[in-house]
């Protein structure tokens, strides 16, 4: 009875809350501004980032308890969390938005002659390394959930530091990339060094920016079940939030393979 009270009251503070709403405009606006306006998409993911920290700091003071909605106690019914399928349709929208992006960068990629060949321009080793950094922060992620159903508190903050450590790594290795390709190499959004179509910067920023957008989020969702696990906000029955950055983290890691591969292996 009081599990259920405080599922209930949780998931009232949820609803009440403006800030999930705040982070969704904002949202809709940084898309906006990938077609529109580089200083659109600027707003929309400062507005989205302001949303989800709210949504965090509000969430991060209220125990992880897995929300069922109204048709929880009825008997018999396989319960699946409202969170958990929000999670999965979220992903599901994600997957349709960067098919659109790979899918566009690919297709003006085929039909130029002047496209950069592998190596020609991006630092592949560097890359590489890069993307073993990603794939090790998925298994300190897979151990960090294991460990916190085990109830082991201790190895789930060791894991959980470890996979915030390795995704902050991953992006300063790419903001040190931008920097050199940039102002080194002459790799713009608008132009390409040694001839190479102009289109090839554009792609590559476009592709390789929103997928780090959305590494930064993982890594701000990252911090803030950190945080929590070293408040003891987790337990082996409930650690709902914990599973589900997981889910989000291992999608942003399975796009970086796909990314990596097409953009500089191909």
């Amino acid at each position: 009875m009081d599990h259920a009270k405080d599922a209930g009251h949780e998931g009232a503070a949820h609803h009440g809350s403006v800030w999930p709403f705040v982070a969704g405009f904002g949202a809709s606006i940084g898309y906006a501004g990938l077609i529109l306006d580089l200083r659109i998409l600027a707003f929309g993911v400062f507005v989205f980032v302001v949303g989800a920290l709210g949504w965090l700091r509000d969430d991060i003071r209220s125990p992880s308890i897995a929300s069922y909605g109204a048709f929880a106690a009825r008997p018999g019914e396989v319960r699946v969390s409202s969170r958990k399928i929000a999670t999965w349709l979220f992903l599901a929208t994600e997957i349709m938005f960067f098919s659109a992006i790979i899918g566009v960068s690919w297709s003006l990629r085929t039909r130029s002659a002047d496209w950069g060949r592998p190596g020609e321009v991006l630092n592949v080793p560097l890359t590489g390394l890069n993307t073993f950094i990603l794939i090790c922060s998925s298994l300190t992620m897979v151990e960090a959930l294991a460990a916190v159903e085990r109830g082991n508190q201790k190895q789930l903050k060791m894991f959980l530091a470890a996979t915030l450590v390795l995704g902050i790594t991953f992006l300063s290795i790419q903001a040190f990339e931008y920097t050199k390709l940039f102002f080194e190499e002459g790799l713009t959004f608008t132009g390409a060094p040694g001839g190479i179509n102009p289109l090839y910067g554009s792609t590559f920023y476009i592709q390789t920016g929103v997928h780090g957008s959305h590494v930064f989020a993982g890594v701000l969702a990252m911090a803030y079940t950190t945080i929590k696990a070293f408040k003891g906000g987790f337990t082996k029955e409930n650690h709902e939030a914990v599973e589900l950055v997981g889910l989000y983290w291992h999608f942003v890691d399975v796009v970086w393979i796909f990314l990596f591969t097409i953009v500089y292996l191909i």
